[in-house]
């Protein structure tokens, strides 16, 4: 039994979609840089985490107006803790 991209249509076989972009994709991979190691990427990945909850709290910061350093603490746990229970949710229906 053929599978469906197997499949001849008019007597031409059928050339999978992600097959015809290919040429896009390779085209694109050569412009993104890449680490060069596991541990360069992880390095990376903790600096982006730590630049992004520092932008996380400054915007909290901005829209609590009063407060102190206590209120924007807990309000990043509260944002944290709705961000966990969405990606649960969302793993669940996947």
């Amino acid at each position: 039994m053929k599978r469906p991209a197997e499949e001849k249509v008019n007597g031409r076989k059928v050339i999978p979609w992600w097959l015809k972009r290919l040429g896009l994709v390779r085209a694109e991979l050569k412009t993104t840089c890449f680490p060069c190691s596991v541990e360069e990427g992880l390095r990376q990945c903790a600096e982006l985490s730590a630049v992004s909850m520092v932008l996380v709290k400054e915007e909290i910061r901005k829209s609590l107006r009063r407060g102190g350093e206590e209120s924007v603490v807990r309000e990043v746990r509260r944002l944290m803790a709705r961000f966990s229970a969405i990606d649960k949710k969302w793993k669940r229906n996947c």
